[in-house]
């Protein structure tokens, strides 16, 4: 199996919408692996719970469920 190369992690605030996402990121690596010259791939940084209702919530009431 291939070896990864260099991976960029890319945290998106929510005010960036999940179709814009993709492209920039396929945009990102092409620029990085032109300048660099380097096998370079940028991933999403995924970010812990989606779920607004849980995040709203405190850690006591997310252990009760």
């Amino acid at each position: 199996m291939a070896e990864p190369g260099l991976q960029v992690l890319v945290r998106f605030p929510e005010e960036v919408p999940a179709d814009v996402q993709g492209p920039v990121l396929l945009c990102m690596e092409m620029m990085l692996r032109t300048m660099t010259k380097q096998d370079i791939r940028c991933v999403k940084d995924l970010q812990g719970d989606d779920s607004k209702l849980r995040r709203l919530m405190t850690i006591k009431q997310r252990e009760s469920l």
